[in-house]
């Protein structure tokens, strides 16, 4: 088997309704993260399923579905992904306490990301 997703966020235009959203709609505990405008989804205690977060789309930019994979050595599944015809997108950036991430373009444009460890 491969990676498997561990976790989405979804970028809003209006984080507090889709918090104050999936609270009230399908139960989730949210926790804001650190001084950052990023709230920690808990969706669940019984698997399968997976936590996320919800942030603010960048401005200008649509609301959208960003989800990660969990992987062991992040430069070798960032050069897989490129001969598999994806693209990194932008750098690798190290997430204090969590991971380093990247971002992926597939071929047929979605956008997720790779988490290693530090």
């Amino acid at each position: 088997m491969g990676d498997r997703p561990v976790h989405f966020e979804f970028h809003s235009s209006d984080p507090a309704a889709s918090v104050a959203f999936f609270e009230q709609a399908l139960g989730w505990r949210f926790d804001r993260w650190g001084d950052f405008d990023y709230w920690l989804a808990t969706t669940g205690e019984d698997p399968p399923g997976i936590d996320g977060a919800v942030e603010a789309a960048p401005e200008g930019v649509e609301p959208y579905t960003m989800n990660t994979v969990q992987v062991s050595d992040l430069e070798a599944s960032i050069e897989a992904c490129e001969k598999a015809g994806g693209t990194r997108i932008g750098d690798i950036r190290e997430i204090p306490g969590v991971g380093r991430w990247a971002r992926i373009r597939e071929p047929g444009g979605n956008h997720f990301g790779m988490m290693g460890p530090l």
